[in-house]
């Protein structure tokens, strides 16, 4: 009975060579479309963004006409980043049909009542604001009830009422938005996980915080930057803390000795500290000599 030939080595090698060949084209990700013409007066840049797709940047110093507003949908992305005067109240009543997952506003001209959009996207998951200092109480309702919200970054009032959104698991506040007005309104959240506060170039986040800080049962990461802190005057009321898993003190301005109580109560947290600079001391000590 002949005895069937074996494949040849060479054969072996351009089997192997095709398989890998299909497996390195399903991983290899599709081409980024082309910037649409319109969109390139304002800036217009595309990327990926893992997990949710395409992402569409824009920057101008004036909102988006209809027509780069219809070259954006024809994009079909999910993430949206708008700079300048880019966004405004006309141009949010645009972005609600896109469903977006995450949008980012550095700068803008959407007033409290063109916000209260972000309260129609029904899948954003991360909202981050820059540079906007303007309360938008009009927001309230829409942005503190928001059904989907995880992620919340700003650095002042705008949009502020995002940090209630009972699903919210991540908040980054900065400068002006790190204080402990903003704090007071993360107590008692029932899903936050992780918050920082810097308070770089601000005097609004003190010793008051942390009580209401310590009010949230979730929370597991926590991260205090620029400011001056005591065991007396507020960090004792972290002692409870038995989920704490992470302190970050950066840039913070606290004794040797407070610091080691401050660790004693949470020896189940890994505490970090690196003490505030003399220069940025000396800063913030004329900012608060001006305030007064």
């Amino acid at each position: 009975m002949p005895i069937p030939n074996r494949p040849s080595f060479s054969a072996f090698l351009v089997l192997t060579f095709a398989l890998l060949s299909v497996a390195y084209a399903q991983d290899k990700p599709a081409p980024l479309p082309e910037v649409p013409e319109i969109l390139k007066s304002a800036k217009g840049t595309l990327s990926m963004r893992k997990p949710d797709g395409l992402a569409v940047s824009v920057d101008s110093k004036t909102p988006l006409s209809a027509e780069q507003w219809s070259a954006i949908a024809s994009l079909h992305a999910r993430v949206f980043s708008f700079g300048g005067g880019a966004l405004d109240d006309e141009g949010m009543e645009r972005l609600v049909p896109l469903d977006p997952v995450m949008v980012t506003v550095n700068g803008s001209r959407v007033t409290g009542k063109g916000a209260a959009k972000f309260g129609e996207m029904k899948s954003l998951k991360a909202l981050h604001t820059l540079h906007i200092t303007r309360p938008t109480p009009e927001a309230k309702t829409a942005l503190g009830t928001h059904p989907t919200l995880e992620v919340f970054s700003t650095d002042g009032a705008f949009c502020i009422e995002a940090v209630t959104a009972p699903k919210l698991q991540r908040v980054d506040l900065k400068h002006g938005g790190a204080s402990d007005e903003f704090a007071a309104l993360l107590k008692n959240h029932p899903s936050l996980e992780s918050v920082r506060l810097w308070s770089q170039g601000s005097l609004g986040l003190s010793d008051a915080a942390a009580a209401s800080l310590a009010t949230i049962p979730k929370l597991s990461k926590l991260s205090l930057e620029y400011a001056v802190f005591t065991y007396a005057g507020g960090l004792h009321n972290l002692k409870g803390m038995r989920g704490l898993t992470s302190l970050d003190l950066k840039d913070v301005a606290l004794s040797e000795e407070d610091l080691a109580r401050l660790k004693a109560d949470l020896p189940n947290a890994k505490v970090t500290f690196t003490p505030m600079t003399a220069e940025y001391r000396a800063r913030r000590d004329t900012m608060a000599a001006k305030k007064k």
